[in-house]
């Protein structure tokens, strides 16, 4: 499959450890400037803080931190920073988790509508406690979607930056390049989902 360039976005992955099994989050975020190893540096010790303080004391101490990978998807040959320092970190919470594949999903608006101007993240290792049925508690949804808001627009040392929605195809056809769109806002319908990667066997 050919490369497909997203000129100046940087791809953060969210990586973990979860039972014997390789799990990621991935996120795309837009630099006011130019995109620098430097500044991914930054914005890999900025997502590793955020997680360590709003997402950690809540997640199951089953699941670790291990490693957050940013790429500039500018060209196929543009750098790569593997942010590590002061990782693994622990989930805090000493309670069991739903299966791997359960997720609260939180949905990305931007001003547009279309498949191509949305996205989705998938909070993964939602506590028992906070699921009755098929349904998340409402204060833990209201908390995760206000966590993750937090990264709709922040900024590091050096550079600011806004999240963005990345799509790379159209009519399911390759776009030349791929186009970015900022996030507005986030949301979740608090109802469990399912990542069918994160399934034991499917994933890495």
């Amino acid at each position: 499959m050919a490369f497909i360039p997203v000129n100046d976005v940087c791809q953060a992955e969210l990586i973990y450890t979860w039972e014997s099994q390789t799990i990621e989050t991935v996120l795309h975020f837009l630099p006011e400037g130019a995109m620098t190893p430097i500044i991914m540096t930054e914005l890999g010790a900025h997502l590793k803080n955020w997680w360590d303080t709003l997402i950690r004391p809540g997640i199951t101490n089953a699941i670790s931190l291990v490693n957050i990978k940013l790429t500039d998807l500018s060209t196929e040959v543009a750098p790569v920073v593997n942010y590590a320092t002061g990782l693994p970190l622990v989930g805090g919470a000493i309670v069991a988790a739903l299966p791997n594949n359960c997720a609260m999903v939180i949905t990305k608006r931007t001003l547009l509508r279309g498949k191509s101007y949305r996205g989705r993240i998938y909070h993964p290792a939602l506590s028992e406690t906070v699921v009755t049925g098929n349904t998340i508690a409402g204060g833990t949804v209201n908390a995760l979607v206000g966590h993750y808001s937090q990264l709709l627009a922040f900024t590091t040392t050096t550079a600011s930056w806004e999240m963005v929605v990345v799509s790379r195809y159209s009519n399911n056809q390759p776009r030349p390049s791929g186009i970015a769109t900022p996030v507005i806002s986030l949301d979740s319908n608090g109802t469990v989902d399912s990542q069918r990667r994160r399934l034991p066997s499917r994933g890495s």
